[in-house]
């Protein structure tokens, strides 16, 4: 039987409580960056929509922030859109999301999501460059052919969207039609991830989510046939049921769809912060240890497979461009993904999201009543931000580094993050690290659980090793 974590000692549940989603059922907040936990902040005071510092609120720092980038006319961007709808909930989801939502309200949505690109473009003119395009956070297939065409017929007007934009989609396989692929592909949208988790039966059913091989054979040649070139398949560890024999038949038929990309995830039963996640026996879920037999099972298939392991999860074929970054040193960990694209500033938009400028970090509100209220009264929907600061872009540098490279050198730590360095070196008797003179590096063991080792540089919450450990099992 896998332990339980104390909710009280589990870092998450030091939120200030579920964030009302304004659909069925209250979820925590899952707007997070990957390498900084959404809340409360790292290094620096938070600042909150409505009591903000001497210097304003969020919404006015953000709008400062902004009015800063519109000096820099030239200056391109990156955009991640928010769509928080799905055809049905997974029991292991954790994101704020609504379930089969009648038309009218994801319209609703929509108007709501093309105020407030039309509200940012304002603020920080037109014409410019979108070099990256993310548009997910559910299932970007919950939107219809027109609904899709009126948000990149507004991105269009206000910006312009070049053939060679990393324009990517979050879709669900088991409602993609093939009017849709081409829809997507014909739109500017070249890489499509399809959340998949399981292909067995038993753990399909534990977590409510049942999708045939067949099935997403189909769609894999579906999304190739209408021109899409990279197709990433997004799968999860740690599922009720899961062994480590059903776990590589599972990733033998991943292999054999031919994915150019395959992210590795973990679950992490939270029922404490996630509500649907209590229907998941936690008696069936496997322990840490098998987990950590899961991941060594996956990675080694996939490498055998020719597949190279980039950073913390993700794997990509020789070919990739991913795999060239990689190997050049210009790999990169933007709030979307690993990417192989220059810094942009981010801009985060729709319930929820997350964006970056000058290193400010922004957080949109979460609740949809709030952000919806928030354009109504002709206000950015931003909750909550954070300024910039030396330490903290110090910290970012250091982590995403770490996410990268896999290591950390000592004179990128130097003064203020040494304690964090110091934490993280403690991991070597566990066989996460190894410590050299003038550098950390990440041992597979480690990179499995990489996100988990990078939170000990966060200043404000040292993670120990029983924290740790728990996050990663």
């Amino acid at each position: 039987m896998r332990p339980q974590p104390d909710p009280a000692d589990d870092r998450a549940a030091l939120t200030t409580g579920p964030s009302q989603a304004g659909f069925n059922d209250p979820l925590a907040n899952s707007a997070t960056i990957m390498w900084q936990p959404s809340w409360p902040p790292s290094i620096g005071p938070l600042i909150n929509a409505a009591s903000g510092t001497p210097a304003g609120t969020a919404a006015e720092h953000y709008r400062a922030a902004l009015e800063a980038l519109c000096a820099r006319p030239d200056d391109a961007v990156s955009l991640s859109l928010k769509v928080p709808f799905c055809a049905a909930r997974c029991l292991c989801c954790d994101r704020d999301i609504g379930a089969a939502q009648p038309g009218a309200v994801i319209d609703h949505y929509l108007s709501g999501l093309l105020r407030e690109i039309a509200s940012v473009a304002a603020c920080i003119g037109p014409g410019r460059d979108v070099l990256q395009l993310h548009l997910g956070g559910g299932s970007a297939n919950e939107l219809c052919a027109s609904q899709l065409l009126r948000l990149v017929d507004a991105l269009q007007r206000h910006w312009r969207l070049p053939a060679d934009a990393e324009m990517s989609a979050d879709c669900d396989p088991r409602g993609v039609s093939w009017t849709q692929l081409q829809l997507l592909r014909s739109l500017g949208f070249r890489r499509l991830n399809f959340g998949v988790f399981e292909l067995d039966p038993v753990v399909q059913q534990a977590i409510g989510r049942g999708q045939s091989l067949a099935l997403l054979a189909d769609v894999c040649d579906m999304a190739r046939a209408c021109g899409v070139e990279s197709i990433n398949l997004e799968m999860m560890m740690g599922l009720p049921h899961q062994t480590e024999a059903l776990w590589r038949n599972t990733m033998r038929s991943v292999i054999d769809t031919g994915p150019d990309r395959v992210t590795l995830t973990r679950y992490r039963h939270r029922p404490w912060l996630v509500p649907t996640q209590r229907a998941i026996d936690a008696q069936a879920l496997p322990s840490g240890e098998q987990v950590a037999g899961l991941a060594s099972a996956a990675s080694s298939m996939l490498c055998d497979a020719g597949y190279r392991w980039i950073g913390a999860d993700q794997f990509v074929l020789d070919s990739d461009e991913l795999a060239a970054a990689c190997e050049a040193g210009r790999l990169r960990r933007s709030l979307i993904s690993y990417t192989a694209m220059p810094g942009t500033p981010m801009l985060g938009m729709g319930v929820g999201a997350v964006g970056e400028i000058d290193g400010q970090v922004v957080w949109n509100e979460a609740s949809l009543p709030a952000w919806h209220g928030a354009l109504d009264l002709g206000r950015l929907p931003v909750a909550h931000a954070r300024a910039a600061s030396i330490s903290e872009s110090r910290r970012r540098a250091a982590v995403e580094h770490l996410l990268c490279r896999l290591e950390l050198p000592w004179a990128m730590v130097e003064g203020d993050l040494e304690d964090g360095y110091r934490r993280l070196a403690r991991h070597e008797t566990q066989g996460l690290v190894c410590v050299f003179e003038g550098r950390i590096t990440v041992t597979e063991a480690g990179r499995h659980i990489l996100p988990a080792l990078c939170e000990e540089l966060h200043a404000a919450w040292p993670a120990h090793s029983d924290t740790l450990m728990r996050w990663a099992s």
